[in-house]
């Protein structure tokens, strides 16, 4: 005679993120199976109906690893006197993060990948605003950051395929925007530095200054970028203070690096136009650079409150950033490594229909794209690989993520880039 069911385990879905495959069974109160172990969150939508309802379990079956994590988040919170409802800042998915060392490699597709390093940047960056990254724990920590964004761009088809996945991620919701932006923009930074002649630590400095340029203002993002009216007073006050606050931060965190620090501290303050990065200090060289990869990406991420701009917009923005009418070379080198339409945005073709960019084509304008809408404004069944540089096919103009309503398989995108650079695929 078998014994009584054991109830399933509630699950705190704030951990739950976009690409990450499930180790465990996700059921709703009722013991539906909401999402099946092994199955991946795909894409916002799915993600926001998941956190949507009141409460998500787990089977108890499948629950050792749910259970484990759960009891040292609320450990954690009973040693630091918190309070219940902020339990899900204690929990964590994952194991050896604290010391920053044991961190097995990334694994599994691409844009799981993607999602794993965004979810390990949230919890360092959280944690570092909320003052619990102790100075012991934060370079050992900012190191395992390092090395799973040299995953991400270890070859120029992996940072090809990670800058489709964070950029469509970014420009077609505005959920989790601090922490995908932060991302963004540094594995940019990791793929513009050489172009810009940043070698060796500078590199480095400046990959790590970019993601975490915005630690004191992390919550606030992510608030501003769901809220429909302009920022209150309170609000504003946070936003002219969050680049010294993110300085003071790092610093409590152990980062001792001072070129990191004056990066992130001048990192909105207007520098000298027309200056070329070589002949500024290099504390401003590494800030200039971020301030345009910010503004660059920032433009193109939709609001509550607003769409995002459209690629070639962003790239106008940033070619002429703060220049007075001259072309600014950190621009240039983001056009010339991304053309004018960068992988993970959309463009409307001659023919009418919507493609999502894959990859730089053979000029800045004519990217390799994926037709996802027929000219009759319906979603494509099966994508349709397509060269822009060919007759008839030719970009009509750049398109806001957020104006395409058409569901993007990211996986099968990554798919699809990759098939692009073979003999098989036509395209040169």
């Amino acid at each position: 005679m078998s014994g009584p069911a054991h109830p399933p385990v509630p699950l705190p879905t704030e951990q739950l993120r976009v690409g990450m495959t499930l180790p465990f069974t996700l059921l709703d109160a009722a013991g539906r199976v909401l999402l099946a172990k092994g199955h991946a969150i795909e894409d916002e939508q799915q993600l926001r109906l998941l956190r949507e309802r009141r409460q998500v379990f787990v089977p108890f079956e499948e629950s050792e690893l749910a259970v484990k994590v759960l009891m040292t988040g609320l450990l954690e919170l009973d040693r630091r006197g918190g309070a219940i409802k902020d339990l899900d800042r204690y929990v964590r998915l994952d194991e050896g993060e604290a010391d920053g060392q044991g961190a097995e490699p990334l694994r599994g597709t691409l844009p799981e990948q993607c999602a794993e390093v965004s979810a390990r940047l949230r919890r360092l960056l959280a944690g570092i605003e909320m003052g619990a990254v102790a100075p012991a724990e934060g370079p050992a920590r900012f190191e395992r950051l390092w090395r799973d964004i040299g995953q991400l761009t270890a070859s120029a088809a992996q940072a090809e395929a990670g800058t489709l996945v964070l950029t469509y991620r970014a420009c077609t919701s505005p959920a989790e925007y601090s922490v995908l932006h932060a991302l963004q923009c540094a594995v940019l930074a990791r793929q513009v530095a050489p172009l810009l002649g940043l070698q060796g630590q500078e590199a480095r400095t400046l990959v790590l200054a970019t993601a975490s340029m915005n630690v004191a203002m992390l919550r606030l993002q992510d608030a501003l970028a769901q809220q429909h009216g302009a920022p209150s007073p309170v609000q504003r006050a946070q936003i002219d203070a969050h680049a010294a606050e993110g300085e003071r931060l790092l610093r409590a965190a152990g980062v001792a690096d001072p070129l990191w620090l004056e990066a992130v501290r001048l990192h909105h303050t207007p520098l000298a136009p027309g200056v070329r990065l070589a002949q500024r200090p290099p504390a401003q060289r590494l800030a200039h650079v971020i301030q345009v990869l910010d503004r660059y990406t920032a433009s193109m991420s939709p609001r509550a409150s607003r769409p995002g701009r459209t690629a070639k917009d962003a790239a106008r923005t940033a070619i002429l950033f703060r220049t007075g009418g001259e072309q600014d070379e950190v621009g240039l080198a983001l056009v010339r490594l991304l053309g004018m339409y960068p992988p993970g945005t959309f463009v409307r073709l001659k023919g009418g229909e919507t493609a999502l960019v894959l990859r730089r084509g053979a000029r800045a304008g004519t990217p390799v794209v994926a037709v996802v809408v027929n000219r009759a404004g319906e979603p494509l069944g099966t994508p349709k690989l397509v060269s822009t540089a060919r007759a008839g096919q030719e970009v009509a103009d750049a398109v806001p993520g957020s104006a395409v309503r058409a569901r993007v398989n990211l996986d099968e995108m990554v798919r699809l880039l990759a098939y692009s650079r073979t003999p098989a695929a036509g395209l040169g």
